[in-house]
């Protein structure tokens, strides 16, 4: 049978920010006890107490080291690269962007310097390409309505190990160094090991020394 104390732990680890707080001592246990209350007795299967969790997490908390999270990872990069230059579409889902996706396909086969980045959701289809190839975008959406268009960005993307494909919170050290400078980013794509996030050009020199910074 587990014990509040391992289920109050289990529940911790699986929130980076809960883990942060905790281990350098600036959390208010009695408000993360009332949050994480419905959760520890779920997988407790019974009633617990409010005081009961906040003495779980008192403990807790002077074992509790600094979580690294995907930092150790992170200073294994080794590849940064920054592309300029790129354009955003947005627009409603619909048939013809498989035959503009085609036709952008054999464009980048043409050229290898060619950025092409596309994302389908439930609803919006999102494309992120280089200028000289938005032209082409632009006049195959034209009769399109509720077209969103976006210039002026550029892309940070990093490549990670093989290895830290199965690793919880890896995105975590990277969007709160961004968050903590007030940096903002328009996107942000990933594909396997690899992690592109867009920005908008004007924070594109701040965002790049921050990441050099967390990846050195």
């Amino acid at each position: 049978m587990r014990t509040i104390s391992q289920v109050v732990e289990e529940v911790i680890q699986r929130s980076p920010f809960l883990a942060e707080t905790i281990a350098e001592g600036i959390a208010n246990n009695a408000q993360i006890a009332r949050r994480i209350k419905p959760d520890v007795e779920k997988r407790l299967l019974e009633k617990v107490s409010e005081s009961a969790i906040a003495m779980a997490l008192h403990r807790m908390g002077k074992n509790l080291r600094t979580p690294m999270f995907g930092l150790r990872f992170l200073k294994q990069l080794n590849d940064i690269t920054v592309r300029s230059s790129l354009v955003e579409f947005v627009c409603p889902n619909a048939e013809e962007l498989s035959e503009l996706l085609e036709t952008i396909s054999k464009s980048a086969r043409r050229r290898k310097d060619t950025f092409v980045n596309f994302s389908r959701g439930m609803h919006e289809s999102l494309l992120i390409v280089d200028e000289e190839s938005a032209k082409e975008v632009a006049a195959a959406l034209g009769k399109h309505k509720n077209i969103l268009r976006t210039d002026n960005l550029s892309a940070i993307t990093l490549r990670l190990p093989e290895s830290s494909l199965k690793v919880p919170g890896l995105y975590y050290p990277i969007l709160k160094a961004l968050a903590s400078e007030g940096i903002s980013f328009v996107e942000v794509m990933s594909v396997r090991t690899e992690l592109s996030i867009i920005f908008e050009d004007k924070d594109v020199d701040r965002a790049f020394s921050v990441l050099k910074r967390i990846t050195s």
